[in-house]
């Protein structure tokens, strides 16, 4: 659905990335990896996206690179690993 976000880094935690995309606040899901690896915040920041529709979500879930998204896709097609999963790894 969503490719990719393309805004200012506003806020990051170990999980958890906003990005600010023309005054609207995206949150993204991320691995402790993503997070050591973005810039500071108040800089740009591009992140690939995968979109988890659940019936009580919507979550996206970034990458730096399109490499990384590839891999994560793969790991959530194996039996028992979700997205949640997927990122830990």
């Amino acid at each position: 659905m969503i490719a990719y976000v393309n805004g200012i880094l506003e806020d990051i935690t170990e999980e958890n990335a906003v990005i600010d995309v023309n005054g609207i606040g995206i949150n993204v899901k991320i691995s402790a990896d993503t997070a050591s690896r973005l810039p500071r915040t108040g800089e740009p920041v591009k992140l690939y996206t995968y979109t988890c529709v659940r019936e009580d979500a919507f979550l996206l879930y970034g990458f730096l690179s399109r490499s990384d998204l590839e891999i994560f896709k793969k790991l959530i097609t194996v039996n028992g690993i979700g997205p949640k999963g997927g990122l830990a790894i």
